[in-house]
């Protein structure tokens, strides 16, 4: 059959030429279209469901929306696990299913589910499915910086300006917004206005929404044409807002602006941003959809926001992927091209014939750029592991043509020895016989090489997402190059091995190998026995390093760019959090090799970021390493900023962006070794965790430990007297608003301006809720 191949191919060149000059044009469209990143994504089939309730606490959402949420999406078939998280007026719920399980049919499953569950929800609570990406699709970073407009004017220009321009660009699945504040119009109630007026706060809520909406009335003929009737009812305003009647009392309007005042203040917030330690930003974060090409999701990013020049303000970037893709694909690219000089170089120095080098020359770049097509067609990225699959691959896929093309010049030399001479008949005969006699045991062995990676193909969950891209591409390879060596080998060896072929014991580095291997050969195979022997003997020896090999899932690769994420106590608030992420920032930009420091703490307005307000997060960016101080590396220089980084109260933690996402996206942790604790108490749950912590302290290889206490914050529980409810005659659900609206300063409507959407909300003045608390 390969005997046949060979002639078939030798007959008929020019179709063989011109079907790989056709695959050397596919393969260029391939690469330029081939998605390019740092890493596979080695995330599982992934759906987030968000729960927003404003004003509730975790153990509220958790109770009446959260758990049965959770009972009936397990139901789902090819469901793995399902993992939630709950905090202050947010839950999300994770749901993994297995593998081979198509994304946008899971999210087609839990659409289903949730259009069932929606309406047996509490009135306020908004749950919704979260974008098709996951945490590592956090590719790009930026911060809006103005001298002349404050955080309330650069939100709005993120949430209506930026945001909206970036969601056109294609491969983009959510643009989330953090820091800054949001607009608030808050309706400041005076109780003893209330008392006063006989007017009770849900009478207010029901007259605000009443009292902002549009409507339409169909249309009227006049004139033989239509007139489209509207009714334009939405408040345009504070003083629409005041105007507003509430009541009438004696047939006098009672106004909002007779009980309350209308102040914009901004609305409560869940997460800040800082840039360098100087102050408070705007931060943007781009997600890019699953399964798209990052790389050129960024730059197209990037040309969009150039689009987007507003005077005053700086778009100053913060995290970058592309950098990394960048180094990691130039650190391959030249490998590669080193390997292939080295190759090419050892090839003539053996050979002794340019022109026979030429054919390894040829087919080294051919080989690499039909493994691109057909990662192309296979639908894999490019990246560290499936490029490394090439590297790997680069020796073996022109062993081939090596064998080939040695053994055509040494049945040459013969026919010259045997004849005299050799004609241009003869020349092409002897090389097909020659191609004939080896081809069989070059393909087959490489065949071989195939099968010694298919175990790779087996690989489920996060090892077969990581490594099948390795053994894909090198499958690739290998194939490709036995192809080539049967088809296209050949045909190059009768155009370029022409002229002098100098005999193998004439070149003086063959004769000076074989000098040195023959020996050793000759006295191998007499004593074979005691070699075989020496072999097993020398695994045996082999054995103790085996145990004490450093075992890792994924090597930690240096991304070049930190991720600073120190633990900080449970239940702190905004205002600490801000001061604890402008005091580590301003410690860490204090070292001259750092770019910039993007230090968030709390969560960005998307689903796949689950931050308390307790984590910070600090991406660090450096400078080119020329710039940097003489002997200083990434390893010293993180471990001249943990020293640096000793504050009461913290606990230092140290990773990478790409490798960190990865962490709290497979196992909710945010370090890459954790201890899980599962059981229904909560108490005996904290009080486990801190032992194990103290006692890991202990452990002299741990660098930071901390327990995440789930059950931690300060609470003030209202316990509601049923008795003394029913002696004054008030309905429960009264408290209850009460405490909704005029504690907790519920959104009650949305104030409309233009494209621009702001909450109203309804609360007592400050004093009057102090003093309720006293009492």
């Amino acid at each position: 059959m390969i005997d046949k191949i060979i002639d078939l191919s030798v007959k008929n060149a020019f179709l063989v030429l011109l079907t790989t000059f056709l695959l050397i044009g596919a393969s260029i469209w391939a690469v330029s279209k081939t998605s390019l990143d740092a890493l596979p994504d080695i995330s599982p089939p992934q759906v987030i469901v968000q729960v927003k309730w404003q004003g509730q606490s975790p153990k509220i959402i958790e109770d009446q929306i959260s758990y049965p949420l959770i009972s009936n999406l397990m139901s789902l078939p090819d469901i793995q696990t399902v993992r939630a998280m709950s905090s202050f007026e947010n839950a999300l719920i994770y749901v993994i299913f297995k593998d081979g399980i198509d994304l946008y049919e899971s999210r087609n499953r839990i659409l289903e589910q949730l259009s069932q569950l929606t309406p047996t929800f509490p009135k306020g609570a908004q749950v919704t499915i979260g974008p098709d990406a996951t945490g590592v699709g956090w590719a790009y970073q930026y911060v809006l910086k103005s001298d002349t407009k404050n955080l309330q004017a650069l939100r709005t220009l993120q949430d209506y300006t930026y945001k909206y321009a970036l969601l056109g660009v294609d491969g983009v699945s959510e643009v989330a917004s953090i820091g800054g504040f949001v607009k608030n119009y808050e309706v400041r109630i005076d109780a003893d206005r209330l008392v006063e007026f006989d007017i009770r706060i849900d009478e207010v809520v029901k007259k605000i929404r009443q009292s902002n909406n549009d409507t339409g009335g169909r249309i009227i003929l006049e004139g033989g044409f239509e007139k489209i009737i509207q009714a334009s009812g939405y408040l345009e305003g504070s003083v629409d807002l005041e105007n507003l009647t509430v009541k009438e009392r004696q047939g006098l309007p009672i106004k909002i602006s007779d009980i309350a005042e209308v102040v914009k203040v901004p609305a409560n917030r869940r997460g800040m941003a800082d840039l360098d330690g100087e102050g408070e930003v705007v931060g943007g974060i781009v997600v890019v959809r699953f399964g798209e090409n990052p790389y050129q999701v960024i730059k197209d990013i990037k040309a969009k926001l150039q689009t987007l020049q507003i005077e005053g303000v700086e778009v100053i970037e913060t995290y970058d992927r592309t950098s990394l893709i960048d180094k990691a694909i130039a650190t391959l690219k030249r490998t590669l091209t080193e390997e292939s000089i080295i190759v090419m170089i050892i090839s003539a120095l053996f050979l002794f014939h340019l022109r026979s080098s030429l054919i390894i020359i040829i087919i080294l770049p051919i080989t690499v750029a039909l493994t691109f097509l057909l990662m192309k067609l296979f639908g894999i990225g490019s990246n560290i592991m499936s490029l490394g699959g090439i590297a790997i691959a680069i020796g073996a896929m022109v062993d081939a043509a090596i064998v080939m093309i040695e053994n055509a010049h040494k049945h040459i030399h013969r026919h010259i020895v045997a004849h005299g001479s050799i004609t241009a008949r003869d020349r092409v005969d002897v090389i097909i016989a020659s191609s004939k006699q080896v081809a069989k045991p070059i393909f087959f062995a490489l065949m071989l090489v195939v099968v010694s990676f298919l175990p790779i193909f087996a690989l489920s969950g996060q090892e077969g997402r990581l490594f099948s891209p390795l053994a894909f591409t090198k499958t690739f390879a290998m194939i490709t190059g036995a192809v080539l060596s049967i088809t296209l080998v050949p045909i190059l060896m009768i155009f370029f091995i022409k002229g002098a072929i100098i005999p193998e014991e004439k070149n003086f580095i063959n004769r000076f190998f074989q000098i040195l291997y023959l020996p050793i050969l000759k006295l191998s195979l007499k004593v074979r026995y005691l070699v075989i022997v020496m072999a097993l003997g020398l695994l045996f020896l082999l054995y103790p390093l085996y145990q004490k090999q450093n075992w890792e899932f994924m090597p930690m690769m240096n991304e070049q760019t930190f991720m600073y994420m120190p633990v900080t106590p449970y239940g702190i608030g905004i205002d600490l959090a801000k001061e604890l992420t402008q005091k580590t920032d301003q410690i860490i930009k204090s070292f001259p090799e750092v770019e910039t420091v993007f230090g968030k703490a709390g969560r960005a307005d998307t689903a796949t970021d689950p931050a308390p307000l307790a984590m910070i997060e600090t991406i660090i960016t450096f400078k080119p390493q020329e710039q940097w101080r003489e002997g200083i590396t990434y390893e010293r220089l993180m471990k001249e900023m943990e020293k640096a980084l000793q504050i009461p109260g913290l606990v230092n933690s140290w990773t990478y962006p790409i490798r960190g996402r990865i962490d709290m996206l497979l196992t909710g942790i945010r370090t890459p070794l954790g201890v899980k604790l599962y059981g229904d108490d909560h108490v005996l749950l904290a009080k486990y965790a801190l032992e194990i912590e103290q006692k890991l302290k202990g452990f002299d290889k741990t660098l930071s430990v901390s327990s995440d206490k789930t059950n931690s914050g300060y609470y003030l529980d209202i316990k509601i007297d049923e008795e003394a409810l029913s002696r004054y005659g008030v309905n429960k659900n009264r408290v209850l608003e009460q405490v909704q609206y005029a504690i907790g300063g519920a959104k009650v409507s949305t104030m409309v301006e233009g494209l621009e959407r702001y909450p109203i909300s309804v609360r007592y003045q400050s004093e009057q809720r102090e003093m309720n608390f006293k009492r």
